[in-house]
C-alpha cells in the first residue's frame, strides 16, 4: 500500500520536524485513522517531497520527523495552458486533471464566446489553486500548476515569450493536425497552448493568434468539448516528450 501524502507549507521540509497544517492533521487522525509511528509522504508544492514518520498525532495537531528529502525536477518541455474560460464545474475539473498531467501554468482566457463573466471567474482563482493542491496528494506530483487570474485573450497572447512554441487548437482548422504540427516543431523548451471556450474561438481571435505566431491545428475528426481538448493536448505534450 502506498504511503499517505500530506501537503505542508513551502520550505518547511528544510527542517527535521514538520508540523502538519491543522486540516491535514485532522484528516490524518479522523479520516485515515493514522497513529504515531506511521510513515507518510510530505509534499511542499514547490518540487520537494519527503518520507517522514508521524511522531505525534492528537487533538493538538500532527508532528512529523523528516527521514529523507528529494527534489523533483519539473518535466520538460515547460507547459503553459491557456484555456478559454469555462463554466464552473468544467474549470474545477481542469484544476484537478491538469495537476495530474504536470502542467506548469494555467492562464484562463476570456474570449468573445466565453460564457462566464470575467469578474465572476476572477473570484474562483483561489478555488482552482486549492483543488489543484488536493489533486497533488492524490497523484503524487511534486508541484501543482500555478493558476493565474483570468485575462482577455489578447493580453495572454502578448505574454508568450519569443522562445516558446505557440499552438492554438482551432476546430475550423482542416489542413494541419496537432500531431503534424508537434512533429514539425522539433525540440522545444516551452509550449504555450491556446484552447477555446465552449463556443470555440471567433474567427477574428484565431486570425489574431495566427498573426502573432501561434500555429493553428486540429485534434482529429471530431469536435471535442473544451475541457477534453485541454486534457488531450496536455497529455500529448507530456506523454510524447515528457
Amino acid at each position: 500500500m502506498s504511503l499517505r501524502r500530506f501537503l505542508v507549507p513551502p520550505r518547511s521540509l528544510e527542517q527535521e520536524m514538520v508540523e502538519l497544517p491543522a486540516e491535514e492533521a485532522a484528516h490524518a487522525r479522523k479520516v485515515l485513522r493514522l497513529a504515531p509511528g506511521a510513515e507518510v509522504v510530505l509534499l511542499d508544492g514547490s518540487g520537494r517531497r519527503a518520507r517522514a514518520r508521524l511522531e505525534r498525532l492528537d487533538r493538538r495537531g500532527g508532528l512529523c520527523r523528516v527521514l529523507a528529502v528529494e527534489s523533483v525536477a519539473p518535466p520538460r518541455p515547460r507547459l503553459v495552458l491557456c484555456p478559454g474560460l469555462l463554466k464552473g464545474p468544467a474549470m474545477d475539473l481542469l484544476a484537478a486533471r491538469l495537476t495530474e498531467l504536470a502542467v506548469d501554468q494555467v492562464r484562463p482566457t476570456f474570449c468573445a464566446r466565453s460564457v462566464p463573466r470575467l469578474a465572476e471567474a476572477e473570484a474562483r482563482q483561489e478555488r482552482w489553486q486549492r483543488l489543484a493542491g488536493q489533486a497533488l496528494k492524490q497523484c503524487g506530483a511534486a508541484r501543482p500548476p500555478e493558476f493565474f487570474p483570468p485575462a482577455p485573450l489578447a493580453e495572454v497572447i502578448d505574454l508568450a515569450p519569443e522562445r516558446a512554441w505557440g499552438v492554438m487548437l482551432y476546430e475550423q482548422e482542416q489542413e494541419q493536425s496537432f500531431a503534424q504540427a508537434w512533429q514539425e516543431a522539433g525540440p522545444v523548451e516551452e509550449v504555450w497552448a491556446l484552447i477555446g471556450p465552449e463556443g470555440g474561438f471567433a474567427p477574428a481571435e484565431a486570425a489574431s493568434a495566427s498573426a502573432q505566431g501561434f500555429v493553428s491545428c486540429g485534434l482529429g475528426q471530431t469536435i471535442l468539448r473544451a475541457e477534453t481538448a485541454s486534457l488531450a493536448l496536455a497529455a500529448l505534450v507530456r506523454f510524447t516528450r515528457g
